[in-house]
C-alpha cells in the first residue's frame, strides 16, 4: 500500500500521464524517473477500498431498510487539473507535485467550510438541532452518527443548498435511509423531491461526500406557498375540538381533509402537502402528509407510514397512511382510504357497491391486525404493535359487535334514525358475527323488522375485508 507523500505524488503523476500522453505502458519507467516507483510493489495489485460506513452505522439494531420512491443521482469525482492547464509538462521535482496537490484540495477544503459556515452547520447549531429533533419517530431510531447526518441534511434542504459536504463519508443505501427518515419526519418539506451526492475520490478512496436536495421551487416560491398553507391550516385550525381526548381532533382533521380534497391520480404537487392544502386534489403521499402535518399542529403524534396496499383486482401498489398516538395508545389511520373518491376511481379493494359513505370510517384508529388485512408495511423502519380498540372509531360510536345479538342491531337502528343519519353501520369484531349477522339481517331480511314500516326494500353495503355492513336509511 502506498502511503503519505508517496501516495499523493502517485496520484499526481497519474494525472500529469493523462495530460502529457504517456501511454500506461511507459507508467512504471516514468515512475522510476520521478523516484516514485516501489521495486517491492506489485502493480497488478488493486490497493483495498476504503470502507464507507455502512446503514447499519446509522440505524439501531432493531431497524431495517428498503429502497426509498426517490431518485438518487451520483457523480464520482477524481483530482483533474484546472481548466485551461497546459498540456506540457516538462519536469515536476517530488516537492512541486505534493504544493500543487495542496493548493488544490487545501481550496477546496475551504470552500467546503465556508459553504457549511453559511448555512449554519456548525457544531454548536448541530448539537441544538439534534436536541429540536428528539421525539421525531424516524430520528430517534437512528444511531448519534445518523442523527448528525440527519441534522446536517434537514438543514440544507431547509436552506435549498447546494454542494454542501456532509461530516462523514457515508454510502448510497445510507444516504437514501437518512434522506427517507428526514422527509418521513418533516411533511412541512414540499419544495423537495429527491436528491443529489457527489462522491469526491482520490485513488478510488472516497474522501468527501457533498449534498443537495433536487429543489422543484425557487425560494420565492416556496415563502409563497407557505402563506397559502398557513391560510388553509388556520381556517382548519380554527374549529378544531377543544378537548383533552386525543380521539376527536384525529377524527376532526380525519373528515376536514376527506371534505377538503378529491383523489385526483396524476394531481399537481401530489406528493406533498400542497396538493391537498393549495389545489384540494392529492393522492396518498398527499393525504397522509398533510394528515401528519395537521396532528402535529395539534400536538398528537403522527407518524408517516408506507408500503404497499392490495387493490380490487389482487394487484399490489404503493401506498402511505400514518401511525397516529391516541390517548397514549397507537393506532393506525388511512385518509386517503377514508375518502369516498379514492375508493370509486382507484380500483380500491373497498368498492363493491356503487353507493358509497362520503367518509369511511374503516381505517379510523385500526390495529395492526385489521390494517394488515389490506396494508403491507414496509420494512424503511419498525412499527409498534397496535392492538387496542379503545379509540376505534366503531367503538367509541357504539357501532362495534362483539356478538351476533340481533337485539343490539335495533338498538343502533333507533339511535340512527333518531339522530338523522343516513345510513346504519355495523362492523363486526370477526368473521363469525360478521357471517352470522349477514345472514341473519340479509339473507332472512330481519332487517326489515328495523327498517321504518313503509319501506319494502332496502340498500346495502357489505366490506367483506373489514366486516362492515351498511343499510342505507
Amino acid at each position: 500500500m502506498i502511503k503519505g507523500k508517496r501516495k499523493i505524488a502517485l496520484i499526481m503523476t497519474l494525472t500529469l500521464i493523462a495530460l502529457t500522453g504517456c501511454s500506461s505502458k511507459g507508467l512504471d519507467n516514468y515512475l522510476e524517473t520521478l523516484g516514485l516507483k516501489d521495486p517491492e510493489y506489485n502493480d497488478t495489485s488493486n490497493e483495498a477500498s476504503v470502507g464507507v460506513s455502512g446503514v447499519d452505522s446509522y440505524v439501531t439494531s432493531s431497524d431495517s431498510t428498503e429502497e426509498a420512491s426517490y431518485h438518487v443521482v451520483e457523480k464520482d469525482d477524481v483530482v483533474a487539473p484546472a481548466e485551461g492547464a497546459s498540456k506540457h509538462v516538462e519536469k515536476y521535482t517530488e516537492s512541486g507535485i505534493e504544493t500543487l496537490y495542496k493548493k488544490l484540495t487545501g481550496a477546496e477544503e475551504k470552500e467546503m467550510k465556508e459553504a457549511r459556515l453559511a448555512i449554519g452547520l456548525t457544531d454548536e447549531n448541530i448539537a441544538k438541532m439534534k436536541k429540536e429533533q428528539a421525539g421525531k419517530y424516524y430520528y430517534d431510531r437512528l444511531t448519534e452518527a445518523g442523527k448528525t447526518i440527519y441534522v446536517e441534511v434537514l438543514t440544507i434542504l431547509n436552506n435549498e443548498a447546494e454542494n454542501i459536504a456532509l461530516s462523514s463519508v457515508i454510502n448510497d443505501d445510507a444516504i437514501e435511509l437518512v434522506f427517507s427518515y428526514v422527509m418521513n419526519d418533516h411533511p412541512e418539506i414540499f419544495w423537495v423531491n429527491g436528491y443529489k451526492f457527489t462522491k469526491h475520490s482520490i485513488a478510488n478512496e472516497v474522501k468527501k461526500v457533498t449534498f443537495q436536495g433536487d429543489y422543484i421551487y425557487e425560494k420565492a416560491e416556496v415563502e409563497s406557498r407557505k402563506s397559502k398553507i398557513n391560510e388553509y391550516v388556520n381556517e382548519c385550525l380554527a374549529n378544531a375540538p377543544s378537548s383533552d381526548d386525543d380521539y376527536y381532533a384525529i377524527k376532526y382533521v380525519y373528515d376536514y381533509i376527506i371534505e377538503h380534497t378529491e383523489y385526483v391520480s396524476g394531481a399537481p404537487d401530489n406528493q406533498n402537502i400542497c396538493s391537498v392544502f393549495i389545489t384540494g386534489k392529492s393522492v396518498c403521499n398527499g393525504y397522509a402528509k398533510a394528515t401528519q402535518y395537521l396532528l402535529e399542529k395539534l400536538g398528537i403524534e403522527c407518524i408517516f407510514a408506507e408500503g404497499t396496499v392490495r387493490t380490487m383486482n389482487n394487484e399490489r401498489g404503493k401506498h402511505a397512511w400514518n401511525l397516529v398516538k391516541s390517548n397514549d395508545k397507537y393506532y393506525y389511520v388511512d385518509t386517503t382510504w377514508g375518502d369516498s373518491s379514492y375508493q370509486v376511481g382507484s380500483g380500491s379493494s373497498l368498492v363493491n357497491d356503487s353507493k358509497m359513505l362520503e367518509i369511511n370510517y374503516d381505517y379510523l384508529c385500526v390495529t395492526t391486525k385489521d390494517i394488515m388485512q389490506t396494508h403491507t408495511l414496509s420494512d424503511i423502519i419498525r412499527m409498534p404493535e397496535c392492538n387496542s380498540l379503545e379509540d376505534n372509531y366503531y367503538v367509541r360510536e357504539d357501532e362495534y359487535f362483539k356478538t351476533d345479538d340481533i337485539s343490539l342491531v335495533k338498538d343502533l337502528f333507533d339511535r340512527r334514525y333518531k339522530d338523522g343519519s343516513d345510513n346504519v353501520t355495523i362492523k363486526c369484531a370477526d368473521r363469525q358475527v360478521f357471517d352470522s349477522l349477514k345472514k341473519q339481517l340479509i339473507d332472512d331480511s330481519k332487517v326489515f323488522d328495523y327498517m321504518d314500516s313503509e319501506k319494502n326494500t332496502v340498500s346495502y353495503t357489505v366490506f367483506e375485508d373489514s366486516g362492515t355492513i351498511i343499510f342505507w336509511l
